[in-house]
């Protein structure tokens, strides 16, 4: 048997795959549930008090929770915390006494705007919480997930519906664990994008129905095979009036090395989809104003060849968490001329697994290295750092949480992204203000039909 294991692996590396050993001794996996949780955080808060300790997170809706869509969930949600007070309030003039939890973002963004830039620091709640299901695959599965490597692209074998490394012993174990954390297979929701110019000048550049399906976490099925995309997502743009009617759809493989990360586009004016090769790596994403990166999508995005990943390790920062307010306030109340209104964003001290990335050498992008910050409670990526290729802060984004408690599930989906070298930043958010049907959140819907995400579906979308 052991003999026959070493033939089958020299084989796969002569085909250029090779297979990496991922799983968790066993002292550490039996750690999961008790010591650990059951998605590898520490259960215990920290010695200072400052972080509780995880008890099961916020797992059913607060009273009075009436969202819209009725018993399909969403929004409008009710903050289980509007109670909390700041704890404090950190200013340009406090950074060296909270050097070590502020990321290099968010110390930029102090020294850019010194005068009006902050960040209010609550309570910290460790509200995560997800169905029973993920956890007791994790940890039912923990020796089976591996990481797969064709070329320089990192796949992910023998994974389904369970957090695939919760004891991460690299980089890309980590940046998978976030590509494939908790969420509802079958969702829809409209996304608001808005971008704040250099002069203070806002405008919505897109608005946007997002179909989303994620077979990774249908529980109905068994694992996928290397042809079905485990995330697949059409978004169709209902605004502006110049961009009614256009689509892109996404599809993500957990073996990319075989079948790509492919895009395509639809046109009204052309009436036709077509493959778009340049929805991937640093080409610019059209809604977002100029700003955003197709690989910074979902904090990032597509294959992982570019760059070389490192697990730096844990560490206690200050992240967006429990950013009710943020997920529902108006325009008003969140947008400043330079930055969001520091009264906006509610900041908590959690823990969070850093991952480095560095481009590799010979390869091209616009960013020279990139800093992770991926929160130990649920696997979401909640901020990261990007520099140019004179090694100066480029990209910041934050991906303000809120959990949802209706599915439950911990949900970054909205984000800040601000670019220095412009000056401007992109508000994409707005799924749950004020009642209004538009802003619905993240709603569960029926599984969609099989051929729902292929080109002549969406072509028909089109012409409908």
């Amino acid at each position: 048997m052991r003999y026959s294991k070493v033939i089958f692996v020299a084989v796969l590396s002569a085909l250029g795959v090779q297979v990496a050993g991922a799983a968790p001794t066993p002292e550490e996996a039996a750690e999961l549930g008790k010591s650990l949780t059951p998605l590898g955080a520490i259960k215990a808060g920290n010695k200072e008090g400052t972080i509780p300790e995880w008890t099961g997170g916020v797992c059913t809706p607060p009273a009075g929770y009436a969202p819209i869509k009725g018993a399909a969930g969403g929004a409008p949600y009710i903050d289980p915390f509007a109670a909390d007070k700041p704890l404090y309030t950190i200013k340009a003039a406090d950074v060296p006494k909270y050097a070590d939890k502020l990321d290099e973002g968010t110390k930029e963004l102090f020294r850019r705007y010194p005068q009006s830039f902050a960040v209010e620091v609550y309570p910290t709640r460790r509200s995560a919480c997800f169905p029973s299901y993920v956890y007791e695959n994790t940890v039912k599965n923990v020796m089976k997930p591996k990481i797969v490597w064709g070329g320089a692209v990192p796949g992910v074998e023998g994974a389904h519906a369970q957090t695939p490394f919760p004891i991460p012993k690299s980089g890309v174990e980590a940046m998978w664990n976030a590509a494939l954390k908790p969420e509802q297979p079958y969702t829809m929701m409209p996304i608001d994008t808005f971008l704040v110019d250099a002069a203070g000048n806002e405008v919505n550049t897109s608005l946007q129905t997002i179909y989303n399906q994620n077979l990774y976490w249908d529980t109905s099925r068994t694992a996928l095979t290397d042809d079905e995309p485990y995330w697949a997502l059409i978004s169709k743009s209902i605004a502006p009036a110049s961009q009614v009617g256009t689509m892109q759809m996404r599809h993500q493989f957990l073996r990319p090395d075989i079948k790509g990360a492919p895009a395509w586009s639809y046109i009204p004016g052309q009436r036709r989809v077509r493959l778009a090769p340049e929805f991937s790596y640093d080409g610019v994403a059209i809604t977002s104003g100029g700003i955003l990166l197709y690989d910074e999508i979902n904090g990032f995005d597509g294959k992982m060849d570019k760059f070389d990943f490192k697990l730096v390790g844990r560490k206690e920062m200050y992240i967006p968490y429990n950013t009710y307010k943020f997920w529902s306030a108006p325009n008003a109340e969140l947008h400043g001329p330079k930055h969001i209104h520091p009264s906006a964003l509610r900041f908590e001290l959690h823990r969070v697994w850093v991952v480095e990335a560095t481009l590799k050498p010979g390869e091209r992008h616009v960013h020279s290295k990139r800093i992770f910050l991926i929160d130990e409670d649920s696997w979401n990526m909640m901020e990261f750092t990007a520099f140019d290729q004179a090694g100066k802060v480029h990209h910041i984004m934050y991906q303000p949480s809120i959990q949802m408690y209706d599915k439950p599930e911990l949900r970054n989906t909205v984000y800040v992204l601000y670019d220095l070298a412009k000056s401007s930043y992109l508000n994409q958010n707005r799924q749950a203000i004020h009642g209004d049907p538009k802003y619905t959140s993240s709603y569960k819907v029926a599984p969609f039909a099989k051929n729902f995400f292929t080109p002549d579906s969406m072509a028909g979308m089109g012409l409908r």
